[in-house]
């Protein structure tokens, strides 16, 4: 089946969802689901779907999570430089607020690639560093790398651009997520984001895709190399962890989330 074929397939699927009367309870579900796991910011108990959706299908809204933390972070920064504070002191204030609402899932999962990196194993010793509870120097190092460039990558971009850069970056690097998730292989026969890793489908990815686009009125051209420079990234490092650690995990997903980040805010301070 050539390009065209398959993306005429799946249109037509998405076209029969759209028409199916359960299609806003079962988007809306899909949203709470993943709202709840990338961020701390609660919903309502009462909202929760039962049964819930499944993996897959919630993670292919990532990006629409993503973006709409990304703006909400933005706007911090935004409210921050309104008191007249330095550029570095919005960036800061911006990365503690951005922390706090569910980067830390993420850079959890940063730390802990690199302190498997660091320890130069690969299978199931790399396992076993990357669920040591511990954070060792590496990934030590990575915590204060990854605020650092955050941080001065943002204070480098140009006031009127900034909300537009935390936008676009939190959306296409949960977009990442979902490209490490397609291109990798759960490496267990059981665990936490298996479900998620190994159903995650070439249609997941194209509805994830299509949620890039409410977003792509901040800018087209930046937010889209922004999308292209997040999934090379992330399609790199599920390759790679695909042959060191036997597929991609949520730690791999974590990582490829926070490099496609600071790759996306370096795009617009340059």
């Amino acid at each position: 089946m050539d390009f065209r074929e398959r993306m005429r397939g799946y249109s037509e699927r998405l076209d029969a969802e759209i028409r199916d009367k359960s299609f806003k309870s079962d988007l809306a579900a899909r949203f709470i689901v993943i709202w709840t796991l990338l961020t701390r910011i609660p919903l309502p108990k009462a909202w929760w779907p039962e049964p819930a959706p499944a993996g897959n299908r919630a993670l292919a809204l990532a990006p629409l999570a993503g973006g709409l933390m990304g703006l909400l972070t933005g706007l911090v920064v935004s409210a921050a430089a309104a008191f007249d504070l330095n550029a570095v002191a919005c960036a800061w204030i911006g990365a503690a607020f951005y922390f706090v609402i569910g980067w830390a899932l993420h850079l959890d999962g940063w730390s802990d690639l690199w302190d498997g990196i660091g320890s130069g194993r690969s299978g199931e010793e790399l396992r076993a560093v990357m669920k040591d509870s511990r954070l060792g120097s590496y990934g030590g190092a990575s915590l204060i790398i990854a605020f650092g460039l955050w941080t001065a990558l943002l204070a480098s971009t140009a006031p009127e651009y900034r909300l537009s850069a935390c936008v676009t970056a939190g959306a296409a690097s949960r977009f990442a997520e979902d490209v490490a998730a397609y291109f990798g292989e759960y490496p267990w026969e059981s665990g936490m984001g298996k479900g998620w890793v190994d159903g995650f489908t070439a249609y997941d990815l194209f509805i994830s895709s299509l949620t890039l686009v409410v977003f792509l009125p901040v800018s087209i051209f930046h937010f889209s190399l922004c999308v292209a420079l997040s999934a090379l990234t992330a399609f790199f490092i599920a390759r790679m962890m695909n042959a060191k650690l036997g597929g991609v995990n949520g730690d791999v997903m974590g990582a490829a989330a926070v490099a496609a980040e600071l790759i996306s805010l370096a795009v617009w301070a340059i």
